[in-house]
């Protein structure tokens, strides 16, 4: 199964969602392949930390850059169960690669990141994506701050995720920004160990059970 978690915008806490995603995958038994094509490679590089750290599960991870991303993804699937994508936010060949190899795509978004002006390109690649993959379904998911949305940015939220063919809005709110993330320590995230951030770990589960557990 491939997955791609994707947004415009920085901020929404998407490198946190592909690493914790990936890890629990990983954790459950499959052979899972991180794919970072995001500039700044965080990615790739909590999973060089995490290697070196000795942590376990294992966790395979590659940094892919040009228009070989489709090429590599034939060749991968071959051999993982699993291959979660850490897209970069702008309107790339490997971003619209990996929209259209996907099954799903996991799409964190906070209440003040809904403005359909600025995330018009996205909507756009999205439903384009669709096109070209019928079967794609788009997840959304709300990223919280300190509180939860009130109505009022829920609603807006709802409207931002109705512009998008195929796409629900998943029942988890999650608040595990890369603050929490990087709290556990170097290589390791917040479903590494429960007790760094008990909150962030439970909502990272939750989000798990909502991707991969129909």
């Amino acid at each position: 199964m491939i997955i791609a978690i994707a947004n415009q915008n920085g901020g929404s806490g998407k490198t946190v969602v592909a690493n914790n995603l990936a890890l629990l995958r990983a954790r459950s038994g499959r052979k899972v392949m991180l794919i970072d094509t995001d500039p700044k490679k965080t990615s790739s590089t909590w999973s060089g930390e995490r290697a070196a750290a000795g942590l376990q599960p294992k966790l395979a991870a590659r940094a892919i850059s040009g228009r070989g991303l489709a090429t590599e993804l034939e060749a991968l699937r071959l051999h993982y169960n699993d291959i979660l994508i850490d897209t970069e936010g702008r309107d790339t060949p490997e971003s619209r690669a990996a929209l259209i190899a996907a099954r799903l795509v996991v799409v964190p978004v906070s209440a003040d990141q809904v403005d359909l002006a600025s995330q018009y390109k996205l909507i756009a690649r999205l439903n384009s994506a669709r096109m070209f993959n019928p079967g794609l379904r788009v997840l959304f998911v709300t990223v919280g701050g300190e509180h939860d949305p009130n109505e009022e940015e829920t609603a807006a939220i709802r409207a931002y995720v109705a512009r998008v063919m195929s796409a629900s809005l998943a029942s988890t709110v999650i608040h595990a920004h890369q603050t929490a993330h990087q709290a556990c320590g170097r290589g390791r995230c917040v479903c590494d160990a429960a007790d760094c951030h008990v909150r962030a770990a439970a909502e990272m589960n939750a989000l798990y059970k909502e991707v991969f557990i129909p």
